[in-house]
């Protein structure tokens, strides 16, 4: 992963401070908030034995001195990794596990750090050489403790006091954490990181005992009894706000190399059809926009406007409900007036372009895709709302022809829409020969009916991809051969190491991805956790970045526009992933960004970029 130099995120805003900042802070002298005890302090750090603890090394080596442990991760165009395993900690009423590092090499190093093997409980830190830090690995827990805590927040998949649920695989038991893993990505070079410490760290928790939490969720959907940078205390608050996004917008237009599409404007003129449409150029795969220019999609999913949490069931949580727990919607209505939905769909296009982004993604209001501003994809659910997949069913497969005819025409003659992806993150079988009847048939009924369309797949979630089993493998190959570009949800921190199987020529598009924080009022980091917004702008940059100078990789989509509710969705996702909170207020780090990587976005992507514009350390 090349390590970057953020000097050109603003002012770092209230972070993280290790057992020093409550998740669920004090708002001076009001409501339960004002009660001492309704917040336990964070107890001292449980320090970890790393000196007895049985060690593995791949492509790596260790050494001890003073106490101290050095790791040498070698150059092998792998992940050179050192595994600590120790007897079993219950970290129940943990937040995770911190590691102070000292890098002590030549030049800069991103150290990933995991617990128990785990994919889904990992994080990263970047270290300047000679430089000391900090790198926090973030539980993904089967259970919140103690129980009453988990019982007094229902149906929310991150609670006050930073304890996060995902779902089963991807969660850790945190009374048995054995194992602490460290590792770097395809290092150029060997790299040596000194491990001064590693120990717990634990966020502040509510004192349920004192029966004075609640509510804890304000009017305008925000957690109550915290403050953090940027959050709304009034309905002229609301307004005045996008006011100052209005100088914002005005003071950064698109990228000035973009065509209407997004394009590069300056790039070749290639054949222009009309429509979208993918093509190898110099060893790279591109999509081409109806002018004929090359076109790499910078994207966002969801750009919806409805979001609703259950009020109905858990009212003493608010302390003024929104209509059906629509808190954006309420929200906007206060911000922009009575018809705020036409002013937010032509706010959304004018955004898209000042950020860098050049594409919409699935889920997404019609007044923004329909807009003729911004090209996007569309996403078809081949079974329909409720039904399963079966590719050797016929009743299946009238289905998905009616699913696709509902709107074939319109998405079809329509310039603006890249194509179309058929289903999500399909579980229904791991047979190759499923998978095989499943794709033979979609493609053959998405090219009849759009034959103008591109055929994006089905958005495969092999998450840990290219390191799958076999027969997942097999699927990509047989994806490859039916589909005009393979889809993949790729939630990871980089795709350094992304590739497709040996055989396979095909480009890939990343449906989804994001890094979530726990420093902005929300309770949940989603998928990909991070210390805080300036950790989240790195990795996004990283991400972006490892994406474009990917061959195969013709675009990524981050999901998605806003938060989600502080309080769950339906199914009790909290996550703090969204370019905008639910106050409908942009995330000003990752903004930024998204806006230094979309004014590169074709320098990168074709590697013409100069070292003096790249501002990032001389990591290779």
């Amino acid at each position: 992963m090349r390590v970057w130099n953020l000097s050109w995120i603003g002012s770092s805003l209230v972070g993280l401070a290790l057992g020093q900042v409550a998740i669920l802070g004090y708002a001076s002298g009001e409501g339960p908030g004002a009660n001492a005890s309704f917040v336990l302090p964070a107890p001292p750090p449980v320090d970890l034995d790393l000196g007895r603890a049985s060690i593995n090394t791949v492509s790596a080596s260790i050494s001890r001195s003073s106490g101290l442990a050095t790791v040498r991760f070698l150059k092998d165009g792998g992940h050179p990794s050192v595994s600590f395993s120790f007897p079993p900690l219950d970290l129940s009423s943990e937040t995770g596990i911190v590691v102070e590092l000292r890098n002590c090499s030549a030049r800069g190093v991103t150290v990933f750090g995991s617990l128990n093997n785990s994919y889904w409980v990992t994080n990263f830190v970047t270290v300047r050489p000679g430089d000391a830090a900090r790198l926090r690995i973030y539980l993904q827990r089967t259970s919140f403790y103690p129980a009453t805590l988990g019982a007094a927040f229902q149906k929310m998949n991150g609670i006050p006091g930073g304890q996060m649920k995902l779902w089963p695989d991807a969660e850790v038991d945190a009374s048995s954490i054995h194992e602490l893993t460290l590792f770097i990505i395809n290092p150029a070079e060997t790299a040596a990181v000194e491990i001064e410490s590693a120990s717990t760290f634990r966020l502040p928790q509510p004192s349920i005992a004192s029966g004075n939490w609640e509510p804890f969720v304000d009017r305008y959907g925000q957690l109550a009894y915290k403050n953090w940078p940027g959050k709304i205390a009034s309905d002229d608050a609301l307004r005045m706000s996008a006011k100052a996004e209005d100088r914002d917008l005005m003071q950064h237009p698109a990228p000035p190399d973009f065509d209407c599409f997004g394009g590069w404007d300056e790039g070749p003129r290639l054949r222009a059809t009309g429509h979208f449409r993918v093509q190898k150029v110099a060893g790279r795969w591109w999509l081409v926009d109806p002018d004929g220019r090359l076109f790499w999609s910078n994207g966002i999913t969801t750009i919806a406007f409805d979001q609703q949490t259950d009020v109905k069931n858990r009212p003493t949580y608010f302390r003024d409900p929104a209509v059906d727990g629509d808190f954006l919607a309420r929200n906007l209505d206060i911000k922009y007036g009575p018809a705020w939905r036409t002013v937010i769909a032509r706010r959304t296009a004018l955004r898209l372009k000042s950020w860098g982004l050049n594409t919409i993604g699935p889920w997404s209001d019609g007044s923004v895709t329909g807009n003729g501003k911004t090209p996007y994809t569309y996403l078809i659910a081949s079974a329909g709302a409720a039904r399963k997949i079966d590719p050797y069913s016929r009743q299946w497969r009238r289905q998905l022809r009616a699913e696709l005819m509902q709107n074939a025409a319109a998405l079809d003659r329509d310039p603006w829409c890249v194509g179309v992806f058929v289903d999500n993150e399909i579980h229904e079988s791991a047979d190759p020969d499923w998978w095989e009847a499943y794709y033979r048939t979609v493609s053959r009924v998405v090219h009849q009916l759009l034959p103008h369309k591109l055929y994006l797949g089905s958005r495969l979630d092999f998450a840990d991809f290219p390191n799958v089993s076999a027969n997942q493998l097999q699927i990509v190959r047989i994806a490859a051969r039916f589909t005009d570009v393979i889809s993949f949800n790729q939630y990871r921190f980089t795709l350094e190491d992304f590739h497709v199987p040996s055989g396979v020529d095909r480009p890939v598009l990343v449906g989804e991805f994001h890094f979530g924080a726990l420093d902005r009022g929300l309770l949940h980091t989603g998928l990909r956790s991070v210390d805080d917004q300036k950790q989240r702008a790195e990795a996004y940059v990283n991400y972006v970045e490892s994406a474009l100078r990917n061959p195969v990789v013709v675009g990524v989509h981050w999901f998605q526009m806003y938060d989600e509710p502080v309080t769950g969705r339906g199914d009790g996702e909290n996550y703090q992933t969204g370019f905008l909170d639910v106050c409908d207020q942009p995330y000003p780090e990752t903004i930024e960004a998204s806006r230094f990587i979309g004014n590169q976005l074709y320098s990168i992507r074709t590697g013409t970029l100069s070292s003096d514009n790249r501002n990032h350390d001389s990591a290779r």
